[in-house]
């Protein structure tokens, strides 16, 4: 029997029907009749809509800055990132095959839709609105962007940080400098969240595509 309390505590959730969770950390090759697909399909419109709502709710940028943003975060890496972080590749049920990327991604997905059809929409939308942004890699891309950008033109990048705060309710402020003048400041519960967005700031005052 497998053992959910560990996920349980992580997720912030418990299943009433299990079989659910069950079904959703089952991959094809371990049972092709009851295994996460249909799951995932329904799941990846679910996580979709909960980051769509958050980074509506969550700033003032524009629709363009919003779709790209959502689109970093719910790509493969940070998804595939928090079935790792979160269990869900561990408890996976499979048969000769590695877990891919996209396998996890899948995962990920899976477990937002079991948990809507057994809590509701809301229990799913909280569940990923909780998890999202514990992915390191959510907004990588911007801080990977901006540094290739001052590498292409042989600009000096530099990312200062201070916090405020108490120390187990910190918040951090990074601003960016390129070629030595700010561009972008961001605040963040983490140096790599503020940082991520002080680089988004930055790419839309350079706009860098």
């Amino acid at each position: 029997m497998m053992e959910f309390a560990d996920i349980y505590d992580k997720i912030g959730y418990k299943f009433n029907d299990e079989s659910l969770l069950v079904r959703a950390l089952t991959h094809v090759s371990f049972d092709n009749q009851n295994c996460y697909e249909r799951l995932e399909f329904l799941g990846d419109s679910i996580v979709g809509y909960a980051v769509s709502d958050l980074l509506y709710h969550g700033n003032d940028v524009n629709e363009g800055e919003m779709t790209k943003t959502r689109a970093s975060m719910v790509s493969k890496e940070p998804l595939a990132y928090l079935s790792d972080h979160l269990g869900f590749s561990k408890l996976c049920r499979k048969r000769n095959c590695a877990l891919s990327v996209k396998m996890k991604c899948d995962l990920y997905e899976a477990v937002t839709a079991a948990i809507s059809l057994d809590g509701g929409m809301t229990a799913a939308v909280d569940f990923v609105k909780r998890t999202i942004l514990l992915a390191p890699h959510a907004s990588v891309d911007c801080k990977s962007k901006l540094k290739e950008y001052c590498e292409k033109n042989k600009l000096s990048y530099h990312a200062p940080y201070t916090s405020s705060g108490r120390d187990d309710k910190k918040t951090f402020t990074v601003e960016v400098y390129v070629g030595g003048k700010s561009c972008g400041v961001g605040k963040g519960t983490s140096v790599l969240r503020a940082e991520n967005e002080a680089c988004r700031l930055a790419l839309a005052a350079l706009k860098v595509c």
